[in-house]
């Protein structure tokens, strides 16, 4: 965070960022402000409140992992909660995902998540999720497990297919609100959400590569 002094002149603030833009600046600016104390107590608030909202109008997830982590809620077709709707997706463990086909999607507690990373990493917290959730899913019929994602990286480490998803207000709107979830939630901060540069994803793995990985 830098000093009020620096706050009060932007423009000669700009002048001096090496290679640095006026909108590169204001991000970083925003950012930094948003992950202050307060600015992070604000956004905490906000993504308790979408969560609850989301739960309300969902009802209780179809399975959730043990301590609560993972939720997943079925999703009769999953046109319903795509945004390429109309568009069949080839995953890549060759399991075709149709617009008709019946989804888990999924969802990650942000509280929950953070309490259990006091005592392990979050590699390893995400395993033993997946572990638990694999005996669960063998017998269900759902193709996949899908859902949206800024952590393009990590989610793709854990066996997911990755979408582009259509440029838009919408898109942005909802990338700016994934990166608030992160700036609440990550330790690092506004500094986490600053080295996550791509755009909100689609992202997606089919139940039986799934349980083949953590079954």
């Amino acid at each position: 965070m830098r000093s009020q002094e620096h706050l009060a002149s932007p423009s000669e603030t700009v002048a001096v960022v090496p290679g640095g833009s006026a909108s590169q600046f204001a991000k970083r600016l925003g950012w930094g402000l948003l992950g202050s104390p307060p600015g992070r107590s604000v956004a905490l608030r906000v993504c308790r409140l979408m969560s609850r909202n989301l739960e309300k109008r969902r009802g209780p997830p179809a399975l959730a992992s043990p301590s609560g982590v993972v939720r997943l809620w079925r999703i009769e077709k999953f046109r319903d909660v795509s945004w390429s709707p109309r568009q069949p997706w080839a995953l890549h463990d060759g399991v075709l995902l149709n617009p008709d086909d019946p989804v888990l999607e999924f969802h990650l507690a942000g509280d929950c998540f953070m309490e259990l990373l006091r005592t392990a990493p979050w590699r390893g917290v995400i395993q033993q999720e997946f572990h638990s959730l694999a005996p669960l899913l063998q017998s269900r019929h759902e193709v996949a497990l899908v859902g949206t994602t800024i952590l393009r990286p990590q989610v793709t480490e854990f066996g997911a297919s990755l979408r582009e998803l259509p440029a838009g207000i919408h898109t942005s709107l909802d990338t700016f609100y994934r990166k608030l979830i992160v700036l609440a939630f990550h330790p690092r901060g506004a500094k986490r959400v600053l080295s996550t540069r791509q755009p909100l994803a689609e992202a997606a793995i089919s139940r039986q590569e799934f349980c083949r990985r953590y079954g």
